[in-house]
């Protein structure tokens, strides 16, 4: 079909539920999937289309759809030239009655439950449908995003049907600008995520009046901008959940006190840095070597580390390396206490290296910009972590980080590193950490290194080996920039003399 107009036999054959309909997207192989669907998508709204089998056809792409003549009709109007927010208008061709549900079988129901199974928590009570257009299994076959209500009913109602009790919901970053699906569906929901949707009004919360919601996120949506006083979007919130003792994150439920944030920026645009830093930190820090953390320290840097936990009851726990502890509060002799404020990156690395190695569950963090002048920030980051000599035993940690950024701004580094470690306030079962990684398959890479984290390996290696750049980089780039690992190479190389002279 390319034409403008439906002829009565086309419009009998859209209306029939047991025919999949053909659309084909003249040169869509120039574009990603998700970029020609939604665009097609937005051109049909309000009507519904959930495209399956989405593939190349030489330089073009095709999908089936099926129960979908309401958003035929709609392509129709529009001469069958779809705008592309990426470039040219995608041009559609249309074959009606392309072939019989009986020739190609597919069952959406499955596809769906599948995902949900994979996507709840049972012991938690928890389901999680951020970005579930991507899940990874159920995109394979069929574009679903829940932006389209009659697919976010389906979901909701499919997920009520065949998986246990939900009363924590995450629909992060579904695109969602309406609610209507969840009315009437006599959700058992508490906790609600609609961060980074594409909410425009608080009226979009009518549906959730029958509900006994707890918790709610609403930051990132466009509703957020049509308030300037926080008292006023509490109010309005308040209206359509009138049950909420918490708002994005900011306890509300007692005016007369100070609010308590779970994670606190004064300026939200500082966010994704200390958020990147910190993830960034632990993932170094967990790695097989600490040496990964070189670049991060400043030269100048000081450290030092607090314990919580008595000393004899440390020695019972296993937990001998961390009373090497500079805790000020305990009257020991000043001595001792200068011992352990370790200064300069080499001294503040070996100390590091003298702890277990750990696991640090990122799901726990709670995060504090205490001070943030635009040059130096002090961030404060809270949490559990798993020992790596007992993995059964959860500690947990605070630490303070005042960092400093390059002369560039290419980069932060640390300047002090305050440290405390303690037991839990209750017993923390092991389970509760999914750390997906046992501690014998760590990665023996680090994840990410800047340039100039970059440029002080390059320089220690020099240093250690006497190798000139280009031969340090090689070694380096080869061990995917393992120091270890590139020392480890060269002294096999040396060893059986296969370094040319040239290369020192």
């Amino acid at each position: 079909k390319r034409g403008s107009t439906w002829t009565f036999q086309e419009r009998t054959l859209m209306g029939r539920s047991d025919v999949w309909h053909k659309i084909k997207v003249v040169r869509g192989t120039q574009y990603d999937k998700e970029t020609v669907l939604k665009s097609i998508l937005a051109a049909i709204e309000p009507a519904d289309m959930i495209p399956v089998q989405y593939q190349a056809s030489g330089e073009d792409t095709i999908f089936l759809a099926r129960n979908c003549a309401h958003a035929l009709d709609k392509l129709c109007k529009t001469s069958l030239i779809i705008k592309n927010p990426d470039g040219d208008p995608l041009l559609l061709i249309i074959t009606l009655g392309f072939a019989s549900v009986h020739d190609i079988k597919i069952n959406m129901q499955p596809l769906l439950r599948t995902a949900l199974e994979a996507r709840y928590n049972a012991t938690k009570k928890s389901l999680n449908l951020e970005q579930f257009r991507r899940d990874p299994e159920m995109s394979k076959t069929i574009y679903s995003p829940l932006s389209q209500p009659k697919v976010f009913s389906y979901v909701l109602k499919l997920a009520k049907s065949s998986i246990g009790t939900v009363e924590h919901l995450n629909l992060q970053k579904n695109e969602l600008y309406s609610l209507t699906a969840m009315n009437g569906l006599n959700l058992s929901i508490k906790y609600l995520d609609l961060r980074h949707n594409n909410l425009m009004n608080m009226d979009v919360l009518s549906p959730l009046k029958g509900t006994h919601i707890t918790k709610l996120w609403l930051d990132g949506n466009p509703l957020c901008e049509n308030y300037c006083k926080p008292q006023r979007y509490i109010d309005s919130a308040l209206k359509y959940c009138p049950n909420l003792a918490e708002l994005d994150g900011v306890h509300i439920g007692t005016s007369e006190l100070m609010r308590s944030y779970t994670n606190y920026f004064k300026d939200e645009s500082r966010e994704e840095l200390v958020t990147k830093f910190v993830h960034h930190f632990f993932n170094l820090y967990d790695h097989n070597d600490r040496a990964s953390l070189r670049g991060l320290y400043h030269p100048n840097a000081f450290y030092s580390m607090s314990f919580g936990i008595a000393h004899a009851l440390a020695h019972k726990r296993k937990l001998t390396q961390f009373t090497a502890s500079r805790n000020l509060m305990k009257n020991v002799d000043a001595t001792k206490k200068r011992q352990h404020l370790y200064y300069g990156q080499d001294n503040v690395l070996a100390s590091l290296k003298r702890l277990p190695k750990s696991y640090h569950d990122k799901n726990s963090f709670v995060l504090d910009l205490l001070y943030d002048d635009g040059k130096c920030l002090t961030i404060n980051v809270s949490g559990i972590f798993k020992n790596s000599f007992n993995t059964s035993q959860i500690l947990w940690f605070s630490r303070t980080f005042i960092i400093q950024a390059s002369p560039n701004n290419c980069e932060y580094n640390i300047l002090n590193d305050q440290y405390y470690v303690d037991a839990t306030m209750e017993e923390i079962p092991a389970s509760s950490i999914d750390s997906q990684i046992p501690y014998d398959e760590l990665p023996t890479i680090a994840s990410c290194f800047s340039k100039f984290e970059k440029q002080e390996m390059l320089e220690k290696l020099a240093e250690v080996t006497t190798l000139n750049d280009d031969w340090c980089r090689t070694y380096l780039e080869e061990s995917k920039w393992d120091l270890r690992k590139a020392i480890t190479n060269f002294m096999k190389d040396y060893s059986s003399s296969s370094i040319p002279s040239n290369a020192f």
